[in-house]
């Protein structure tokens, strides 16, 4: 049965998760596009039913429920211009760090407030490519089950572990307890990040894109570091950041 109606529950449902307080409130986000909806499925990502547009001409999928939409109606919930007419619905995880997350673990990536759904997703695809162990985000970063962000991580958001600060204060003890190097890009810092030894246990921070790392976390790091900048712009986008850094601790444990 083709569902055409706005009244539809589901319809209305899926319309919801556009914002962010409804995807807490219901505990429910949304995936669009037959690759990462495969992926989900895959690897543990609780999708709780599909939704088709009445055109969709790709592989189906029976492993959960699939309602069928009007192609109208479809195009109401879509995300992308180009949609490939599949929708998934899944459950939404609020995993809070804690120490077991630093068990075996050597290179984390803790982002300070990191705004843009862009910058986010790419941080997350970037961190995977890398081989990042645990990514740890302070309460005011942007939400990464935006669907911005969650087509930017190119189902990445799948393979590595995420998780939340509860307390940023407690989470540097906790690291520092552990033996690991906070390490803050600064553009202040005297010390090249090629100059650090990235292969011990490392926390690299990543701060906001306009306003960089709040002061108190700066304060509490181990180990300042920049990345050279020899043009006149003043600095790098924070995934472009990122990526450096990740990739030089790479770099430095493949030798």
């Amino acid at each position: 049965m083709i569902i055409t109606s706005r009244s539809n529950n589901i319809f209305k449902s899926i319309k919801k998760l556009n914002s962010k307080s409804q995807r807490e409130k219901n505990g429910q986000y949304i995936l669009e596009g037959l690759r990462i909806v495969k992926d989900a499925i895959e690897n543990g990502g609780d999708i709780e039913y599909i939704v088709i547009s009445s055109d969709y001409k790709g592989e189906y999928i029976d492993k959960v429920p699939v309602y069928e939409f009007d192609k109208k109606l479809f195009d109401e919930i879509k995300e992308t211009q180009n949609s490939q007419g599949i929708i998934a619905v899944a459950k939404l995880k609020k995993n809070y760090f804690e120490s077991s997350y630093l068990e075996n673990k050597k290179t984390i990536v803790y982002l300070d407030g990191v705004s843009d759904p862009g910058n986010m997703g790419t941080i997350i695809r970037t961190c995977d490519a890398a081989g990042v162990d645990v990514i740890i985000l302070s309460d005011n970063c942007t939400d990464i089950y935006n669907p911005k962000t969650i087509r930017s991580t190119m189902s990445s958001i799948f393979n590595i572990p995420i998780c939340f600060d509860k307390n940023q204060d407690e989470t540097v003890r906790i690291l520092k307890e552990n033996g690991f190097n906070i390490i803050c890009t600064d553009l202040k810092a005297t010390k090249y990040h090629y100059e650090l030894d990235l292969t011990q246990k490392s926390v690299i921070v990543i701060g906001n894109e306009a306003n960089g790392i709040n002061d108190d976390l700066l304060n509490k790091a181990d180990i300042n570091t920049k990345i050279p900048i020899v043009g006149k712009c003043e600095s790098l986008n924070a995934a472009v950041a990122c990526s450096i850094m990740v990739y030089e601790a790479l770099r430095q444990k493949s030798i």
